[in-house]
């Protein structure tokens, strides 16, 4: 009995060894190999439903297990970036990420068929979208992240719905509320947008920013902007701050008449009006005697591939399986995402769908978010949460100034460039010639280099060019090197004492 007993337990602890090494081990000590693939929590089921569909399209893959996992587009540079090397194989992210995901060494590099069927199959925008410094990072899936209107027919008509003070009149008086996120960044930013409002970003080969410019303070359209965004602010009908998908799904058809969100929310929101189920573009504005259509963010959702995974080959085929048009159609059947595939947009239940129709014309005065400056959201929210507060015109255009200080950042050194007899003494040279530039593999980058040929004796320095274009004298009224003969000399700028010192080469 003993003798039994001992045998079983041994076969019991093999088991459970055995279980222990094939689900503690990402490459499977059965032979297989495990991958895994992050999405948002909704769609859970869908995911596993579509990673099935690519394990059966794929009996040569039979081997790899293919885990699921939960992450929103929107937490996966948060999450991925703790660690990109524990993070999954496959994940889904918002196109506004992808510089800092890039940066971080979390996005592999899309290349050969893969990228070509992406370029063919989906929209300018969405491909772009998946773009950095001239590659494509991702494979999009999604084109509907945007806002526009939802209305209740009840209260407001198709043709209130399309003027901000029609709306604004009916709410008033028939006493509902308007539920516009002012608080929130990403639709504020749509007012700046709306009157000629823009910003850029360029960027350093590590995908660090080299330069910012925001025009979101401009003296006049910056100030027709918060006029706008305060004429709904000052509204009795105005929902106030904390509007959100709760207070918005919650408050349509009852409190609140009209709803600026997107489609995520449908299905809600149809199920609250039924009939009086309205939705449009958003509206037009006027602002001291200009009528502008509202403007908004277009941004798009995507998959990367994890170049740390351990089976590259098939998170590449996995990624543009659930990219792909058959997938993309699934997703719009389940929870009506709008697709980016072309031929999947053009398909008649797509085309039919109102909130996707409403999107789709929105999209026409929409700005891509695409490199969005790294501390863009939190300056714009500020704003929104000043026009809220009852903020007085008189302060708008210091507000506005305080907040594009935030959005750019303070110029710092982007290289020392020489200076002097050999161009007049010329620290504004626009173009600067790549010749006299120094340049440094000081990582605390304050010494810096440069071999140039002289053809005869001057006097040369070195001034500071900022990441703004700017250049600058060193302080401290620092003496010029002199080249005595002709020749080729290494030229030395120290930043620290602002001294250019010049030896001749042998």
């Amino acid at each position: 009995m003993k003798k039994l007993l001992a045998i079983l337990l041994t076969v019991v602890l093999s088991v459970a060894t055995l279980t222990c090494l094939t689900a503690c081990d990402p490459t499977n000590q059965t032979g297989g190999k495990t991958l895994t693939v992050w999405g948002p929590t909704e769609q859970q089921e869908t995911l596993k439903t579509m990673v099935a569909s690519f394990k059966e399209a794929n009996p040569d893959l039979k081997d790899v297990t293919i885990n699921v996992g939960v992450c929103s587009e929107g937490d996966a540079h948060a999450n991925v970036s703790k660690d990109p090397s524990a993070a999954a194989d496959v994940y889904a992210f918002a196109n506004d990420q992808i510089v800092n995901l890039v940066r971080v060494g979390a996005l592999a590099e899309v290349a050969g068929t893969y990228k070509d069927e992406i370029i063919a199959n989906n929209g300018e925008g969405a491909v772009k979208a998946g773009q950095f410094d001239g590659k494509q990072y991702a494979y999009p899936y999604s084109a509907d992240n945007g806002y526009f209107m939802y209305y209740d027919k009840s209260v407001i008509t198709e043709e209130e719905a399309g003027s901000l003070e029609k709306i604004i009149a009916k709410c008033e008086q028939e006493k509902k509320t308007i539920g516009w996120p002012l608080d929130d960044s990403w639709y504020v930013a749509g007012w700046f947008f709306t009157f000629g409002g823009n910003y850029s970003v360029e960027y350093n080969e590590d995908g660090s920013e080299k330069s910012v410019v925001c025009t979101f303070n401009d003296t006049v359209n910056g100030i027709k902007a918060a006029k706008g965004m305060a004429k709904l602010a000052s509204s009795t009908a105005f929902a106030g701050a904390g509007t959100n998908n709760d207070t918005i799904t919650s408050g349509i058809g009852d409190t609140m008449a009209v709803a600026i969100t997107g489609t995520w929310n449908a299905e809600a929101i149809e199920g609250k009006l039924g009939d009086n189920y309205g939705v449009a573009k958003l509206p037009t504005v006027t602002v001291d005697g200009e009528t502008k259509q509202l403007s908004s963010f277009a941004g798009y959702k995507l998959y990367g591939v994890n170049p740390h995974s351990k089976d590259l080959a098939t998170a590449h085929k996995l990624a543009a399986y659930l990219s792909s048009e058959e997938m993309q159609l699934l997703r719009f059947k389940n929870h009506k995402i709008g697709p980016s595939n072309t031929k999947a947009a053009a398909n008649a239940e797509v085309q039919a769908n109102p909130a996707l129709a409403a999107l789709s014309a929105q999209n026409a005065y929409a700005v891509a978010q695409t490199a969005v400056p790294a501390n863009f959201w939190d300056p714009v929210k500020a704003f929104g949460v000043a026009i809220i507060g009852g903020l007085a015109e008189a302060e708008y255009q210091e507000k506005l100034n305080d907040m594009v200080k935030l959005i750019v950042p303070k110029a710092v050194l982007d290289f020392p460039y020489l200076v002097g007899g050999i161009n007049g003494w010329n620290k504004d040279e626009t173009p600067r010639k790549e010749a006299q530039k120094f340049t440094t593999t000081d990582p605390d980058k304050k010494i810096w280099t440069l071999e140039y040929t002289f053809a005869e004796p001057v006097e040369v320095k070195a001034i500071l060019v900022d990441t703004n274009g700017n250049g600058s004298w060193p302080e401290g009224n620092t003496p010029n090197a002199v080249i005595a003969e002709a020749g080729t000399y290494v030229l030395t700028f120290n930043v620290d004492t602002g001294v250019t010192t010049a030896e001749k080469k042998a």
